[in-house]
């Protein structure tokens, strides 16, 4: 389930003078701001998201600039999955805005085919929340997510597993989900412009250009994915918890990475402390633009639960790694966990940051998710993470 122009598509519902009008949502209106979400109106001009405001307004001279409204979207997320959980009890939601059904057990209860379940979904999201969206059925979720992009707005596609390799065969790389520009410029090079092609190529030849990567690679292009649909509830791996997002559009700059790394932080602190636990040893994780991966840890001498600590520690281990390239993807995990119940801290600066932490905790969750948080992350946000970060993913290839 794809949501169509989603942030631009909350606010044209919340105001109806928006209706079919260019609208594109940013995260404020300085020239550089970058194009969070296009309505389609404003896509007929050729905007795109990722764009540069002065881009747009270049473009569109008529174009209608909404600064981002990050409580507004996320509250409507929280609506939208009330909705999927009435559909399946298997519902991961990836980011604000997409998510994966299994309805493999809903299909006999709702006496219909899959076909038949995402139009009813669709229906049910269109007539009760006023939003458009598209749905993609298929045999797993990386054919799924394929099938979603591919008729927008208010698309349904099935892709059946006897059609998945005539599906795929002239299917550009770059429509497989993690085959960004950078990866693409690397295949093309080798001659591979199609799934096909990629799915034909030799498992050395694609393992000596991209390590394990390359098998993943193969695997995609062949339509292969076991990786199974959360189900609702499902609880983080007692071993670590980590958070990891790609970022918007490729970057060097320092304030915009300080701060998503605070707010990868922030969400693993979140989950610690619901876990009641603490953890003694943070991993960074970086990928360049090239897809090229390098992740390295450091056992910190006090357990931590606390957001700030753990970005401290982690943008230590980033600044011994970062060679200065583009980076587009950052990751923040700690293990080595124990129960937090009890534990005393040797630093006083450490028990005043897990006190800061519980307190922001009780406010959030008695007035909502957000509504107070540190000023550093909103770097993050005008750069395009806004509402809460999607679940940690475990890419075939990591």
């Amino acid at each position: 389930m794809d949501m169509n122009a989603y942030f631009a598509s909350v606010e044209q519902k919340a105001n109806p003078a928006l209706q079919g009008q260019p609208v594109v949502v940013v995260g404020d209106l300085k020239r550089r701001s970058i194009v969070l979400t296009a309505s389609y109106e404003a896509r007929a001009f050729g905007i795109k998201t990722g764009d540069l405001y002065w881009n747009a307004q270049r473009l569109c001279p008529q174009v209608i600039p909404i600064i981002a409204d990050h409580h507004k979207y996320t509250a409507q997320t929280e609506e939208i999955v009330a909705v999927l959980e009435q559909f399946s009890s298997q519902v991961e939601m990836t980011s604000i805005d997409e998510g994966y059904l299994d309805v493999t057990g809903s299909l006999r209860l709702f006496k219909t085919d899959g076909a038949g379940l995402a139009r009813m979904i669709q229906k049910r999201i269109k007539e009760e929340l006023g939003l458009p969206c598209s749905v993609g059925v298929a045999p797993n979720k990386l054919l799924a997510k394929l099938a979603s992009g591919m008729k927008k707005p208010m698309g349904s596609v099935v892709i059946r597993p006897e059609a998945v390799k005539d599906t795929l065969a002239d299917l550009p790389v770059e429509e497989i989900s993690g085959i960004g520009p950078q990866l693409k410029a690397s295949l093309n090079q080798m001659g591979i412009r199609t799934c096909g092609q990629l799915a034909a190529a030799s498992p050395e030849r694609l393992k000596a250009k991209f390590g394990i990567v390359g098998q993943w690679l193969k695997r995609s292009a062949q339509g292969e994915d076991d990786n199974p649909v959360k189900e609702v509830g499902e609880t983080d791996d007692a071993r670590s918890v980590g958070h990891s997002t790609t970022l918007p559009a490729d970057t060097t700059d320092r304030k915009v990475i300080e701060s998503f790394i605070l707010l990868l932080a922030e969400k693993v602190g979140i989950r610690l402390r619901k876990g009641r636990l603490l953890g003694r040893t943070i991993t960074t994780t970086i990928r360049y633009s090239d897809f090229e991966t390098a992740s390295r840890s450091h056992s910190i001498t006090e357990p931590a639960d606390d957001g700030l600590a753990i970005s401290r520690a982690a943008l230590k281990i980033f600044d011994q790694m970062n060679e200065g390239r583009p980076i587009r993807l950052l990751g923040v995990t700690i293990s080595n966990l124990a129960p937090a119940d009890g534990a005393q801290f040797l630093f006083e600066s450490l028990e005043k940051g897990r006190k800061v932490a519980r307190a922001m905790d009780a406010i959030n969750e008695k007035f909502g998710k957000g509504k107070i948080r540190r000023a550093k992350v909103m770097e993050a946000e005008k750069f395009g993470v806004l509402g809460e970060l999607p679940p940690p993913q475990k890419p075939r290839f990591s």
